[in-house]
């Protein structure tokens, strides 16, 4: 079975609250209805009683010598629907009556006290109201006077409330029902945009985005983190698409080289040395590109290693040392000297943070003045942030290359690194994993990167 619309769903849940509250609506103005019919009908009944007893109390010659019978006929004289049963006060039979519904001694003993009212209905379905009231005639033993209302009017007027309600009940469903699906349509318009989006993004496009600002309330925030996962995918593309021409022409070099040098050695034959030194050459080319596989993998794993990584209690002075000493004979070719002061204890991978802190050094290294000093620093900025400091002393980095030293394979003045051109990259990467940052400034042949780790990463 196909499953409804999201605006059929709304139309419906409209609909079914409308009818509920319209049955609520009708209950309700039935029951006032009734109860404001009942009130009327005791009133009624109250007035009369009360206009009976007082011309019953007036002197015989007020009354121009009348009985009490006349008054009472004159009393309901003109009103159908109000019948008269008097009773003496020790008889269980009428002494007078009249109207169509005067014989109602058995209503005595349910009517039991002044101001009390009995809704009763005929053996023909008539609804009736009866009160009692004492009376009594100057001359004459009390006598007890049941006045009783014929309520057929108001039986009427119920029964078309009900009939009207029946009629219109079905026809205010359909027009709800209509309206609802009309506003489920009008409010869902919007959601067409998202669907119109989905429709233009593709791996090749990912450049449409939704206007926030003519959306309902409840869409912007949706549209706005749409369009934040949007830039984030567009931006990730175009990295992995830079990544991969980067690789591709990082590569392609010592191949082509390989292949180059290959070719040329096979044309004729050659000596010993000269097969060594294309052997030792291809050596090389083929160093370089497992050093940039490598970084590769690296960097691949960094990327995914954070629910993983493995954290612990480390020293950066005692990381710093032991990556100086890893590198002392690098520096000794340079003719650098290196210095490590402070100490600090970070909570992070041992690993990562030894490659990230070694991948800076050598690069002071090779760009260290022959003769200089590098120089590592670790201080405690404040309860929650450590930072490492590595300067050395050389050419100064133009202020344009700066925020882009760490893009992968990023060269400075088009000038082919000695490594792999990702070193810097795998630092930023370690660094983020460790949800601290690197920074980088230079100045008057002063260059300093400083990676700054929180306490408790």
């Amino acid at each position: 079975m196909k499953p409804l619309s999201l605006a059929s769903r709304l139309a419906l849940q409209i609909t079914l609250t409308g009818a509920a509250l319209v049955a609520l609506l009708i209950a309700l103005s039935y029951w006032v209805l009734v109860r404001q019919l009942e009130l009327r009908a005791q009133e009624e009944v109250t007035a009369k009683l009360s206009q009976i007893d007082h011309g019953l109390l007036e002197d015989t010659k007020a009354r121009m010598g009348r009985s009490w019978q006349h008054a009472l006929s004159d009393t309901v004289l003109g009103h159908d629907n109000l019948s008269i049963t008097v009773i003496g006060d020790t008889a269980q039979s009428a002494i007078f009556n009249i109207g169509r519904f005067a014989h109602a001694p058995q209503l005595l003993d349910l009517v039991s006290r002044d101001g009390d009212y009995l809704g009763w209905t005929t053996k023909d379905g008539v609804q009736m109201l009866t009160g009692r009231k004492q009376i009594q005639v100057p001359g004459l033993a009390p006598m007890t006077l049941l006045l009783s209302q014929d309520r057929s009017a108001d039986q009427r007027l119920v029964a078309a409330f009900l009939r009207s309600a029946l009629v219109i009940v079905p026809m205010l469903l359909i027009l709800i029902g209509l309206a609802g699906w009309l506003i489920a349509q009008n409010g869902l318009r919007p959601l067409r945009k998202f669907r119109v989006l989905a429709t233009k993004v593709s791996t090749q496009d990912l450049s449409p985005r939704i206007r926030s600002d003519r959306l309902p309330q409840e869409l912007q925030a949706l549209a706005h983190s749409l369009n934040v996962m949007l830039h984030r995918l567009d931006d990730g593309v175009q990295q992995l698409s830079q990544f991969s021409d980067d690789v591709a022409h990082e590569l392609k070099t010592p191949l082509n080289n390989l292949i180059g040098k290959a070719q040329v050695t096979l044309v004729r034959e050659r000596s010993k040395e000269q097969y060594r030194e294309v052997l030792e050459s291809s050596v090389e080319e083929l160093e370089r590109m497992d050093r940039i596989v490598s970084d590769m993998l690296f960097l691949a794993q960094a990327s995914h290693a954070s629910p993983a990584l493995k954290l612990e209690q480390l020293s950066l002075g005692s990381e710093a040392n032991r990556v100086c000493e890893y590198l002392e004979v690098l520096a000794e070719e340079a003719g650098v000297a290196t210095t490590v002061t402070g100490d600090a204890i970070v909570l992070g991978n041992r690993l990562m943070v030894q490659r990230a802190i070694s991948n800076l050094l050598s690069n002071a290294l090779r760009h260290s003045n022959t003769g200089s000093t590098v120089e590592i620093k670790i201080l405690e900025k404040d309860i929650d942030i450590v930072s490492l400091a590595v300067t050395n002393h050389g050419a100064t980095i133009e202020s344009d290359h700066l925020p882009h030293l760490f893009d992968r394979f990023y060269r400075v003045n088009g000038i082919q690194p000695r490594g792999a051109g990702l070193g810097l990259a795998i630092v930023r990467s370690v660094m983020n994993l460790h949800k601290g940052h690197v920074a980088v400034a230079s100045k008057d042949g002063r260059t300093t990167f400083e990676l700054t780790f929180p306490r408790h990463a």
